[in-house]
């Protein structure tokens, strides 16, 4: 079951968590996010508007859950819930405001060509990506300033953020197998599992299908790919089974320009050619769903795996070690009458280095090997309340959505034939959220509660080696997250006006709990993150070809957790105090004469550390530009379908004290493309990506490509 808030429609892309580890060790390396900052032309009073808003709709959130209970005694229930049930829809469609959240749904069916699913989300309002390499390498996100960890992921409403890391490299979600995402900014809807969110991606899986869907595709610097499905269901669509298959490999030999460390010098300068960065992915997927009166069934199941090179920053290049993911889960989901909904999701990971002539770790060569099952479990209930259709009640419609949830993850490390203990989390939650509508449903509000208890059970690595491991080292919090959303419709179907505030936790990971031996020291002593977020958005909607949102926002995040090198080869996490982030976004779609049609957004922040070292006080977060845009500009022109996108972001720093010798330059990205229709169910399509050959890094050390090609030819059903 989606459990989501219907949310904007408007439609629009860590390696892998050993790489992060090993890049760490010995090399006195360590690269964060943190949300946070003032926005410039905002002054003080600005920002204690927003946060006189939060607190006021966070105390709101308590009396309106209050009364919703209330009047749900003793009346009827039929079907519904919190959730937004979405179709795919194409790039441009209308803006719809939500109660449950700032959502805006992208469709990863008909993007172009085959992006990865980082370069798509990265095209979102608010939504930052930063890359350590080309295609198929290391894809962190950042969500109104957010830690990678912050930003919670889920597949149908089931959580994928571990305990290890906290983080979801978006390099390894294989984008074939989805629909669409849907990207909640700020406040999550209460159905959604996990707290700690600064943001979420949930992503939809394919389901029902007839017929055959094939699409091939190549490009530079050896990219080349391909897909294969069949689905096939009864004419009642009650029966359907959907099968895939999906594959692609890069060799990423593209050339970077090496300033030998002297970024100030540009004799020096040399151009060298990528070594040992190519990958190579398959995996296997299928889905089905059966009705049986009352009673719906849906289960799905899959495979994959993916194999590259670990090339390492280019100042300690490892041209022949080499790295493996294997991952297979499943889910399924069971209706029952009474609105009863039964979810459950299980996954098995297993990760690989293979470092042959000890060129990441100088401690030791080998195989480096780690195994993480996940299994989760959540029942839930959203029954409806309808009362009389009439202009004197003030309540409409109560729906709720209420349920438990438990997941439990066990991760476990050998260095060669040596292990580490077994790390195990218990999380139990309990969640509920009320939509209610009021006045003829000119006004909607929606107050949500979740309660979270997290129990760890991993003791510290013994020192020495030979000692016997601690036991009962159990690590155990309570935590609640309160949140409250409300849409004004101002002018029936024109104006409206949108307001979100929550409150959440995230609870340190393992990797920052207890330490890492690539390099990192364990620290038991960090309290959780504490994050609020609230937003403010005006939204027109001019006619079905234009609408426009405009979104004030704040994301504030106390007790900051990151990692501080303490030696030439060690780090540890740190809390930090404060770090801010507030400003505008916008986003808007329009059709224009001429037939043309355009898709924009622009985000404009001012993400600041304000947190407890005063070196630091003031200076921007690495990694985030201040100002982001994106412009899509589309026109059919009989069987032709050419396009033109442009992406714009202004310098940003790559470090914490602001260091302008390697700061990032402020860069524009331009894609052009053009799609042909062969026939009824062919399409053929080829894009320029990267037009005018900008090869910025967005982090020091780790080159990206620069201009490159793509050709897809597609048989759809």
């Amino acid at each position: 079951m989606d459990r989501e808030g219907a949310g904007s429609r408007t439609t629009r892309k860590p390696g892998d968590r050993f790489k992060a580890c090993h890049h760490l060790r010995g090399r006195g390396m360590v690269l964060v996010f943190y949300p946070g900052g003032d926005f410039p032309g905002f002054d003080i009073c600005s920002y204690k508007a927003v946060r006189f808003l939060t607190e006021l709709l966070l105390i709101l959130s308590c009396l309106l859950g209050a009364m919703g209970e209330a009047l749900a005694t003793g009346a009827s229930m039929v079907a519904a819930s919190d959730t937004v049930v979405v179709s795919a829809r194409a790039l441009g469609d209308a803006i719809t405001p939500s109660a449950a959240g700032l959502v805006t749904v992208v469709d990863l069916e008909d993007e172009p060509g085959q992006r990865d699913l980082a370069e798509i989300l990265g095209r979102t309002a608010g939504f930052q990506v930063r890359r350590y390499g080309g295609l198929g390498f290391a894809a962190v996100p950042s969500l109104r300033g957010s830690s990678a960890a912050q930003i919670r992921i889920f597949i149908d409403g089931l959580p994928l953020n571990d305990a290890q890391s906290g983080t979801v490299d978006l390099s390894l979600l294989p984008v074939e197998r989805f629909s669409q995402a849907n990207i909640h900014r700020g406040v999550l809807p209460g159905g959604l599992g996990g707290m700690g969110g600064a943001g979420a991606v949930n992503l939809i899986t394919k389901t029902k299908a007839n017929g055959l869907d094939a699409g091939v595709f190549m490009g530079g610097f050896g990219n080349l790919g391909g897909r294969l499905t069949w689905g096939l269901s009864n004419d009642d669509e009650t029966r359907s089974v959907l099968l895939m298959a999906h594959g692609r490999r890069a060799d990423n030999d593209y050339e970077y320009l090496d300033h030998n460390q002297t970024f100030d010098t540009a004799t020096d300068d040399t151009t060298r050619l990528r070594k040992n960065a190519w990958f190579e992915e398959w995996g296997l997927w299928g889905s089905g769903n059966m009705e049986a009166g009352p009673v719906k069934l849906q289960a799905s199941g899959g495979w994959f795996r993916k194999d590259g090179g670990r090339p390492g920053p280019i100042n300690y290049p490892s041209e022949s070690a080499t790295v493996r993911m294997d991952r297979a889960d499943g889910q399924l989901n069971v209706r029952l009458p009474g609105q009863i909904s039964l979810e459950m999701a299980t996954a098995r990971v297993q990760q690989f280095l293979f470092d042959p002539n000890t060129e990441i770790d100088n401690g030791f060569s080998g195989d480096i090997r780690s195994l993480s099952t996940d299994l989760t479990g959540r029942l839930s209930w959203s029954p409806s309340i309808y009362l009389a259709d009439s202009a004197e009640n003030i309540l409409s419609r109560v729906d709720l959505v209420a349920g438990v949830e438990r997941r439990n993850q066990w991760y476990k490390q050998w260095y060669g034939d040596d292990a580490d203990p077994t790390r195990n989390r218990q999380t139990d939650s309990a969640f509920a959220s009320l939509a209610v509508a009021l006045f003829n449903d000119r006004l909607q509000v929606t107050p949500a509660w979740r309660y979270q208890r997290n129990k760890d059970d991993f003791p510290p690595l013994p020192f020495p080696r030979w000692m016997p491991e601690e036991e009962g080292a159990e690590n155990i919090r309570d935590d609640i997250s309160p949140s409250l959303g409300l849409v004004w419709e101002v002018e029936r179907d024109t104006w409206f006006v949108e307001a979100h505030a929550g409150r959440s936790v995230r609870v340190p990971t393992w990797v920052e709990l207890f330490g890492h031996r690539g390099g990192i020291d364990g620290n038991r002593t960090l309290k959780p993150e504490e994050i609020t977020a609230a937003d403010l958005a005006l939204v027109w909607q001019y006619s079905p070809d234009f609408s426009t949102r405009l979104t004030l926002f704040l994301a504030e995040t106390d007790e900051t957790i990151i990692f501080i090198q303490n030696s030439p080869g060690t780090s540890h996490a740190q809390n930090i105090g404060a770090t801010r982030n507030h400003g505008l976004e916008w986003e808007s779609h329009m059709g224009l004469p001429y037939h043309l049609r355009l898709q924009a957004n622009a985000t404009f922040q001012d993400p600041v550390d304000d947190g407890e070292q005063p070196e630091y006080q003031g200076k921007q977060l690495p990694y985030l530009s201040n100002i982001e845009a994106h412009l899509r500009l589309s026109r059919p022109v009989g069987l032709w379908r050419p396009w033109l996108e442009v992406t714009f972001e202004n310098e940003r720093y790559r470090d914490r004290i602001n260091t302008d010798l390697i700061q990032a330059p402020a860069r524009t990205l331009w894609n052009v493309g053009l799609t042909r229709l062969l026939g009824p169910r062919l399409e053929i399509s080829a894009e320029v990506i990267n037009l005018t050959d900008d090869r910025t890094n967005d982090v020091v050390q780790f080159p990206l490509p620069g201009r490159t090609w793509q050709v897809a030819l597609s048989l759809n059903r």
